[in-house]
């Protein structure tokens, strides 16, 4: 799990990079510019904190504060109405999680998040807590039944989420088997 990353391009290729690289990221969950330096030793790429802003996130933040909507605090991208520069397909969208079974029957989940708007300053969200956020495991259903009858003995789950009170409910959920 990674967490308080504020330059990873894409947070789920870096968690991917330091879990295939055991050596030089050892621990199961690490934060900000310890993570974001390791996964960049790995080839990921880092992005100056402006690649994330957008003007209309900025002033929705600002709203739900009851603050001013100025100044920016980065220059003014030039769009009216908050209207996308590029394709949305090209743009960050915020909360992405994804599970997937390889061609060996592995099974992996990820969950990304760009983060819940006007939250506490320091609060860590659910999502990078396995178990919380996200869940996968594998396991072998031991029957002698299933072996007569050729039926396959090994099981797995995989699940993807993240909001508000998720607090270990992937795991839960995956126990309901």
């Amino acid at each position: 799990g990674l967490t308080l990353l504020t330059t990873m391009r894409n947070p789920a290729r870096a968690a991917r990079a330091l879990y295939l690289s055991p050596t030089r990221g050892p621990h199961t969950f690490l934060c900000g510019s310890t993570a974001e330096e390791l996964a960049h030793s790995l080839g990921e790429e880092r992005v100056d904190p402006s690649y994330f802003f957008t003007e209309a996130r900025w002033r929705e933040h600002r709203r739900g504060l009851g603050l001013p909507e100025e100044p920016l605090p980065f220059p003014s991208d030039g769009r009216e109405g908050g209207e996308p520069a590029t394709s949305l397909d090209q743009m960050p969208t915020g909360t992405v999680g994804a599970v997937a079974l390889d061609c060996r029957g592995c099974i992996a989940t990820v969950t990304s998040t760009g983060g819940r708007t006007n939250k506490l300053v320091g609060r860590i969200g659910d999502t990078p807590h396995m178990g919380a956020g996200f869940w996968a495991e594998e396991w072998t259903v031991k029957s002698w039944w299933r072996k007569v009858l050729r039926k396959q003995t090994r099981r797995s789950v995989g699940i993807s989420g993240t909001g508000d009170g998720d607090v270990s409910l992937a795991r839960i959920i995956s126990r309901q088997r």
